[in-house]
């Protein structure tokens, strides 16, 4: 029996100009009017069977397989089904404009329409409910099958798995990725009603939902306001009191992102919003202000810039300085890609919704504790250095060599999983070799006294040896047959406490003696491994569940001296060290920062590289 599909459009409807749909209500207000219009202008009716042969011939037509994604993948699926359309059925139009819905949506997730062939499928769909030579019918029937097919599957993956396998972006990306394989990439072709498929895959998760808020809120300060430059200010910084020509644009700026004339806290907690009532009932703009002329930096400015620097992470300190002043410069469009691109990071990696766990976000350089989706402590971290620019260069050259002498450094430290199991108090330091042959090295070199006044001790194999009879002159930095150690005490790098969890990397969590790096807004100081701020108030959380173990008994042991000393966790707490420059806080406050190492930028080029392809 051959399958015929009928399909019905109003005069009415056709005036719409469905060449130039542009956004989902126009999309809804189609699909309502089709339905509730029971005479149709025009009717035609279609043999499927008749668009079989055309799907057939679009696989062979190279320049068409160039156009979609998937083309090896839908051609044997299609093959399988003897090229039966599958989403060109008797409910068109109407399902074909749904999925089109939701790729003009795209744009919500920080991806782009036109990777799922909206521009062709607008101009396919007008030219078939116009009507026109019945001849080429079937072909544009064909086309947009194959076309809806490809995008779906595109946008699907996209949604559910991200765009990109992390781990071919960034070698440092050691979190869990979600594997997928053909079954999967197929399931939205194979589900009963591929539209519930499509709005059951989108991320419900509060994380993501909230950026997506704020993405919006960007793109539609975008489209209503003008965001001018600011230019340097005559003197090198402006502090409380001084008067300067850049404050009005200054103060614009701040009305924009909300800092100025609102509260540093949303009107309903968890709901973001970037522009506070009050600033957008007095319609302020730019060209009002400027007219003003040089104002004087008061304490109401002071503060709403000690909310933007806070937000963004740099030193609060209410001084508008290049820093500042460079960071309130970076243009929207910078922001909304910053919001795109960690969007892309939330679907690589949804944190559980329960339970226990730890997030150390690299660039916030801060430790969440997090219980049942609920804060339960953050405190400050310092992270590994950032490498260099020519880093990338250097370790080419090192790799065609292979001298120690030309290994460039990389502190930066990794993106992993892992648990905690336990916590060792007291701990000794093994110095790992990159350390003891860059700095240890030459330090014991200048001064024979440096190893055994910060309670370093030398072993060759298995022995102690006297640092101060070692004749550092006669060896090789990047050879030496030493090992060294640092004994618990005072000056021990690695404090008082060892947090460890497995890893490949001999990455771990610890305290440390250098407290003064806490008071910086820039922490990428360390050499891989998480410094952190509060220990005892971190082991505490750590604690929880474990018996005969409290903050005072380890304290107590502390203070005892004893060595290297173990405490094993009752309760294991997974810990996720990530890297997200742009989020919504607990408070829903959007919360920017720098890309320290540089990810945004990589993900960026590979997100360019892919967007080339269709255009």
């Amino acid at each position: 029996m051959r399958s015929v599909l009928r399909f019905r459009i109003t005069t009415g409807i056709v005036l719409l100009g469905l060449v130039s749909l542009a956004g989902c209500d126009m999309l809804d207000k189609y699909i309502d009017r089709a339905e509730a219009t029971p005479d149709p202008v025009v009717q035609r009716d279609i043999d499927l069977e008749d668009v079989q042969p055309q799907v057939r011939k679009l696989f062979a037509i190279g320049s068409f397989r160039n156009e979609i994604v998937h083309a090896d993948t839908l051609q044997r699926h299609y093959r399988s089904r003897d090229y039966r359309p599958i989403l060109i059925h008797d409910g068109f139009p109407s399902q074909a404009l749904g999925i089109m819905r939701f790729f003009m949506d795209a744009e919500a997730h920080g991806l782009q329409p036109e990777w799922y062939h909206v521009p062709a499928l607008q101009q396919l769909l007008d030219e078939v409910l116009r009507g026109g030579d019945d001849g080429l019918l079937d072909e544009k029937l064909a086309r947009m099958e194959v076309l809806l097919a490809d995008g779906v599957l595109l946008y699907a993956r996209h949604l559910r798995f991200g765009m990109f396998d992390p781990r071919r972006i960034d070698r440092a990306y050691h979190l869990p990725v979600t594997q997928y394989g053909l079954r999967e990439l197929l399931e939205p072709l194979e589900a009963t009603n591929v539209l519930a498929f499509l709005r059951n895959i989108q991320p419900s998760n509060g994380r993501y939902r909230k950026l997506q808020q704020a993405l919006q809120s960007y793109r539609d300060m975008r489209r209503e306001y003008r965001w001018p430059s600011i230019p340097m200010p005559a003197q090198d910084k402006l502090e409380a009191g001084d008067t300067s020509s850049v404050l009005p644009l200054v103060a614009y700026r701040l009305m924009l992102t909300g800092e100025l004339f609102g509260s540093l806290h949303a009107p309903v907690p968890g709901a973001f919003q970037a522009v506070d009532l009050p600033a957008l009932a007095f319609r302020f703009d730019s060209t009002r202000l400027t007219s003003m002329g040089a104002i004087v930096y008061d304490s109401m400015l002071v503060r709403s810039i000690m909310r933007y620097q806070e937000r963004h992470g740099l030193l609060v300190d209410g001084i508008i300085g290049s820093r500042t002043i460079g960071r309130l410069n970076r243009s929207i469009d910078a922001y909304i890609d910053q919001m795109g691109i960690n969007l892309e990071r939330f679907r690589w990696l949804r944190y559980p919704d329960q339970g226990r766990y730890i997030v150390v976000n690299i660039p916030d350089y801060r430790l969440r504790a997090v219980n049942d989706g609920e804060l339960e402590t953050t405190m400050k971290v310092c992270v590994g250095e950032p490498k260099s620019r020519w880093y990338a260069g250097a370790y080419a050259r090192y790799q065609r060599t292979r001298s120690k002498r030309l290994e460039p450094k990389n502190h930066e430290t990794p993106q992993i999983h892992g648990e905690f199991t336990h916590f060792i108090l007291n701990p000794i330091w093994h110095v790992p070799g990159s350390i003891a042959s860059r700095e240890l090295y030459f330090s014991a070199r200048k001064d024979s006294n440096y190893l055994a006044k910060r309670n370093y001790k030398v072993y060759l194999r298995d022995s102690v040896v006297d640092a101060r009879t070692i004749d550092w002159d006669a060896h090789n930095p990047f050879s030496m047959p030493y090992k060294f150690k640092q004994e618990p005490g005072r000056g021990n790098a690695l404090g008082a406490i060892k947090f460890m969890f497995k890893n490949d990397f001999s990455i771990y969590l610890h305290d440390t003696p250098q407290q003064w790096a806490f008071k910086r807004s820039v922490r990428a100081v360390s050499h891989g491994c998480v410094r952190i701020e509060e220990p005892m108030h971190f082991a505490k959380f750590l604690l929880e569940g474990t018996p005969k173990w409290d903050v005072g008994m380890i304290q107590r042991t502390i203070w005892s001296g004893a060595r290297s000393k173990p405490v094993f966790l009752h309760q294991k707490t997974p810990l996720y060290i990530d890297y997200c420059t742009a989020w919504v806080d607990e408070d829903g406050i959007v919360q920017l920062r720098d890309d320290i190492y540089r990810k945004d930028e990589a993900l960026q080029r590979a997100i360019t590289r892919f967007d080339k392809r269709f255009q």
